[in-house]
C-alpha cells in the first residue's frame, strides 16, 4: 500500500535508533533512545534485541506507548528486560496483554527527557512525545504519518483519516522541533516543523 521498504535497525540521529517491521497494510516504526542506564523504547514491535546494538549493550529500562493501538510487543519487552511500561492514562484500560506500570497525562515528564503532549485524535489517550535532543524530535504514533494511508498522495506528510480535519494537531507547532518520527513511514529530518506547518495550512485552506 505504501511502497515503503522495511528497514533494519539504524541510527536515525545521534542516540536515536529506529527499526521497522513490515505489515501488510503499512510499516510499523519503533524507536529506542540510547541510555547507559537502560534504553527508552517507544512503541516497540518485536525484533531480536541483539540486532539493535544499544539495546543489546544497555538493556531496556522503559517502554513508552503513544496510544493503545501501539501496544504491539510491549509485554514481551516488559518481561524480557523487567522494563517499566508507561501508557497514556486515557488508553490504559484498552491494553490487551500489557499491564502498565505508570499512566501518564498531558505535560508529563517521561523517562529519557521526553514530554507528553495530548492529542486525543485516534484514541482518547493518544499523545505525541517531545524530545529536546538533536534540535528537537517529535514522536507521533498515529495522528501523523508519511505513507499513502495518511498522505493519500497529496503531500509528504498527512494526518490519519480519523484525525481530519486536523485541528488538534495545530498545538504541535508550539514545540521547537526539526525532526518528526512517525509510527508509520519514513521520518522527516531537519525540516519537520516546516513540513507540518505547510500541511496544516494546506488542510485549513482545503476545508
Amino acid at each position: 500500500m505504501s511502497g515503503y521498504v522495511a528497514r533494519p535497525p539504524r541510527e536515525l540521529l545521534p542516540g536515536l535508533i529506529q527499526w521497522t517491521v513490515a505489515w501488510h497494510r503499512y510499516p510499523l516504526e519503533s524507536y529506542a533512545i540510547r541510555r547507559k542506564d537502560g534504553c527508552v523504547v517507544i512503541d516497540p514491535s518485536e525484533h531480536p534485541p541483539r540486532a539493535i546494538g544499544p539495546v543489546d549493550d544497555y538493556g531496556v529500562a522503559h517502554v513508552i506507548l503513544t496510544n493503545h493501538y501501539h501496544e504491539r510487543a510491549a509485554a514481551i519487552w516488559q518481561r524480557r528486560f523487567t522494563a517499566r511500561v508507561w501508557a497514556p492514562a486515557g488508553d490504559a484500560a484498552h491494553l490487551e496483554a500489557t499491564v502498565p506500570d505508570e499512566a501518564y497525562v498531558d505535560g508529563a515528564e517521561l523517562p529519557g527527557g521526553l514530554r507528553a503532549i495530548a492529542l486525543g485524535t485516534i484514541s482518547p489517550g493518544e499523545h505525541a512525545l517531545f524530545w529536546p535532543e538533536n534540535r528537537g524530535v517529535l514522536f507521533v504514533g498515529d495522528a501523523l504519518g508519511t505513507t499513502s494511508y495518511w498522505t493519500h498522495g497529496e503531500r509528504p506528510l498527512g494526518a490519519h483519516p480519523r484525525a481530519r480535519p486536523p485541528h488538534a494537531l495545530h498545538r504541535l507547532l508550539d514545540e521547537r522541533f526539526t525532526s518528526l518520527a512517525v509510527g508509520h513511514g519514513e521520518p522527516i529530518l531537519d525540516t519537520a516543523h516546516v513540513a507540518l506547518q505547510a500541511y496544516l495550512e494546506g488542510a485549513l485552506r482545503d476545508g
